[in-house]
């Protein structure tokens, strides 16, 4: 048994090498050898330990042939999933996917510099925003941090690289009160005339419309209580709670939500008794208010396809009507709240915005088209 400089007996695997002045710890893996060195006992032992479980795991690889995309994949698997919201890790995945995967994917860890990661900014910022370069830097900076830590490599190339402004954000679009008629109108006949109704009713997100369960709706007391979202990745969904505190909300119902509401659940049960065995609800799903006809989740992308299908209605019968997406009706549930007067602070805890700022800053283009009536209120004052 190796011993240190003291004549102390050292661990299995581990030795003092006196000309470095360094302990080494080794073991074997299938007939391949592996070591660490630390300047301590302790240092060299932890170590140790990491190495074995990270070649016991699969989750080593060496400094010279591993890429960005195999470290990408050990970091989002073995550190992100375990720590953070399902939700933040889908929202992950598709970022990598579909920004940086083409640039960094298939190139080595030690051979991306600060240059690239800065001309891979600068390229960013022409076309995105800065929230969508945010994201990227938070991934890029995450897997190089938790490369150095696991000693694949030596340094950072996130760190010097600096975050441009990026393109300006586009005003929020909404729909006016005459477009808003005119598409509610058109989209009578769809199945999923009720799912567009409560977004302009209520302006929930449509993943909160879409994993909205029963156990949620207070018919009593008139009440929607947001508690989860509905996510999908991979054709895998997800019911995760709220990205943050504020998220989770009580929306009060109008009478055309109760009505709404209760016209779905008693549409629901008859439908639930009429498949029977048909009627195939994904575990954990079971309480959903709006299913397809299976009783499976509705997906973002098939929620987008219906608001389609109506605008291209109503292009057909030859009025002008501008393409929309699910998040148009947010905005313009909260437009025309602005526009009847709801104060932006009650509109924050409805919308369920972290800060009153960005309530105001999301809508304050609104603001002009009301200051003229709403000034007038002070003309009794003067004479």
């Amino acid at each position: 048994m190796a011993c240190d400089k003291n004549g102390k007996k050292l661990p299995k695997g581990i030795s003092y090498r006196e000309k470095e002045k360094r302990y080494m710890g080794r073991f074997m893996y299938h007939g391949e050898p592996f070591s660490v060195y630390g300047k301590t006992l302790k240092e060299t032992q932890q170590k140790l330990d990491n190495l074995k479980y990270e070649v016991k795991h699969n989750i080593y690889f060496k400094e010279e042939n591993v890429t960005f995309s195999a470290w990408f994949e050990i970091w989002i698997k073995d550190y992100k999933t375990p720590s953070v919201k399902m939700g933040t890790v889908c929202a992950y995945r598709e970022c990598y996917n579909v920004y940086i995967k083409d640039t960094f994917g298939n190139k080595q860890l030690r051979d991306i510099r600060t240059d690239n990661i800065q001309r891979f900014y600068n390229r960013m910022a022409i076309k995105y925003s800065r929230n969508t370069l945010e994201v990227c830097r938070a991934i890029l900076n995450g897997v190089f941090k938790q490369a150095i830590r696991n000693e694949v490599i030596q340094k950072n190339p996130v760190t010097n690289a600096v975050l441009p402004k990026g393109k300006k954000k586009k005003a929020v679009e909404a729909m006016t009160e005459e477009e808003q008629s005119i598409f509610l109108k058109y989209a009578r006949d769809s199945s999923f005339f009720p799912l567009f109704e409560l977004a302009l009713a209520t302006g929930m997100r449509s993943g909160e419309i879409r994993g909205l369960r029963w156990e949620d709706v207070n018919f009593e007391q008139k009440t929607i209580y947001i508690t989860c979202t509905l996510i999908q990745h991979e054709n895998i969904y997800y019911l995760v709670s709220p990205k943050t505190e504020s998220s989770e909300r009580e929306i009060p119902m109008l009478d055309n939500v109760y009505r709404l509401l209760k016209k779905q659940k008693k549409k629901q049960m008859e439908e639930r008794l009429e498949l029977g065995n048909l009627w195939q609800p994904i575990e954990g799903m079971e309480n959903l208010v709006f299913t397809k006809m299976d009783g499976k989740p509705i997906s973002n992308a098939r929620f987008t396809q219906e608001i389609k299908k109506v605008v291209r209605k109503i292009n057909k019968a030859g009025v002008d009507f501008k393409r929309i997406t699910p998040h148009v009706f947010r905005h313009t549930f909260a437009t025309r709240s602005i526009e009847k007067g709801i104060p932006p602070k009650v509109l924050q805890t409805i919308l369920g915005h972290k800060d009153l700022s960005t309530t105001m800053d999301t809508y304050a283009h609104v603001m002009p088209n009301t200051k003229a009536s709403e000034i007038q209120k002070l003309s009794g004052l003067f004479y």
